[in-house]
């Protein structure tokens, strides 16, 4: 017998023996008229406990570690986020798990832990749950977060589980069908990641050099650098990044006045197009072409050349950090300017991964101009930091480079940058049938 039924016989019960005390004959005193009364009271407050207590039976825990294995197996957790993106963890028998979202696959393990836990571990954080089940609704479970006693009401059918109701706000802690911020910081410190971004560079610079009045210039620039991944059907992806340059007040010398006039509007566009195939382990490998077009909206925001040229990128990731090269050369191909471009650059990366969304590391970017002889050389430190934002997850870091070595006449000697990140669905991979989970 269900435990909330015999809970409604044992109170009717006692319910009923409370009324036929007070329904035996009434002596002859004073209290002849104040039992009907306390009768009525008592009698509305047992029904009011019994009911409670019926009501609190509707939920029994799940308990046990084999009962919870195999709820455990083979089950796909689904969850609709505010923003209308659909993530999805799969759970298999083996302990292993993979997380579906924002056009990734997340890797994941699990475990059954005392009596009534279920652990789920992703990028070394460890979340558990405790599971309780409806006694009139065989499919209906509820999940208890352990750590902020949360509660997700989810109905399982055919080893799919969908949050019904209100569930609960999505936030950087993640759960079993939502990614987590350390997991999305791990994947946005990927340079072959699978997730789409609109990321906004806001980038202040101050020069120096043997120039007159060099060494008062400043100029900040607006970059606007998507990351749109295509993944194919075998795992490969191809990754395509454009860096769409709005110059403010850049500093350009006068030769005839001997001074710098400040020049705004846009600059060359300059993107790659990579191949990144699928590797086995921690491997990272891409290889593609990097270009540029003369899109300046003046001769002095730009070099008026196309350019052209391979690039590389090999590395290493791990759950607690990611590191790597990342060389290219490019040389002008067409165009109606003057310049001779033949420029080599390489950025050496390392990114550490500490948990809970945060990234730190370093990613300068040297250069050095084959025609010119020179070298540019930045040291260079970052710092980010990915929390979960209405359902949408957002990168939010910084950035600062000093310059070591640049052109004596004048170059950069700081550089700030101060960055946002979303994430978005690339819409344009759904143009051709892929991105599909």
């Amino acid at each position: 017998m269900r435990t909330g039924a015999k809970e409604n016989i044992e109170g009717a019960k006692v319910l009923m023996k409370t009324q036929n005390l007070f329904q035996r004959p009434a002596t002859a005193t004073g209290m002849d008229r104040v039992n009907p009364l306390l009768a009525v009271v008592l009698s509305g407050l047992l029904v009011l406990i019994v009911s409670g207590l019926a009501q609190g039976s509707e939920w029994i825990p799940v308990t046990g570690s084999e009962a919870l294995r195999d709820f455990m197996s083979g089950l796909k957790a689904e969850r609709t986020l505010p923003n209308g993106e659909v993530s999805r963890g799969e759970y298999h028998p083996d302990g292993t798990g993979t997380l579906f979202a924002w056009g990734t696959a997340i890797p994941r393990t699990w475990e059954i832990k005392g009596d009534d836990l279920i652990c789920v571990t992703a990028k070394r954080e460890t979340n558990c749950y405790q599971i309780e089940k409806n006694i009139d609704r065989l499919n209906l479970f509820r999940a208890r977060d352990i750590s902020t006693g949360r509660m997700a009401e989810f109905e399982v059918t055919d080893g799919k589980a969908v949050i019904t109701g209100d569930a609960p706000k999505t936030d950087s802690k993640g759960g079993p069908a939502t990614a987590s911020a350390a997991e999305l910081a791990a994947e946005l410190s990927n340079p072959n990641t699978a997730v789409a971004t609109l990321t906004f560079k806001n980038q202040f610079r101050w020069f120096e050099g043997d120039l007159p009045d060099a060494d008062n210039q400043s100029s900040y620039t607006l970059l606007f650098q998507p990351s749109l991944p295509f993944v194919l059907n075998n795992g490969d992806k191809i990754l395509w990044r454009p860096a769409i340059p709005l110059l403010v007040d850049q500093p350009v010398p006068d030769p005839v006045t001997g001074g710098f006039d400040g020049e705004s509007g846009l600059g060359d566009i300059v993107f790659d197009l990579a191949y990144a195939p699928k590797t086995e382990g921690e491997l990272l490998l891409a290889y593609g072409l990097i270009t540029s077009l003369p899109t300046a909206t003046d001769d002095t925001l730009g070099t008026d050349r196309w350019t052209l040229g391979p690039e590389l990128l090999i590395g290493k990731i791990s759950p607690k950090y990611v590191l790597g090269l990342f060389p290219n050369h490019q040389w002008d191909v067409a165009g109606s300017g003057d310049a001779n471009i033949n420029l080599t650059s390489i950025q050496a990366f390392y990114t550490y991964l500490p948990g809970g969304g945060w990234s730190v590391g370093s990613g300068p970017i040297i250069t050095y101009d084959w025609e010119g002889e020179q070298w540019t050389v930045p040291l260079q430190i970052n710092g980010g930091k990915t929390v979960i934002l209405n359902g949408r997850p957002w990168k939010f870091s910084v950035e600062l480079n000093y310059y070591i070595e640049k052109p004596d006449a004048f170059g950069p000697e700081w550089m700030l940058s101060l960055n946002v990140a979303p994430v978005v669905k690339n819409g344009l991979a759904g143009l051709f049938g892929l991105g599909k989970n």
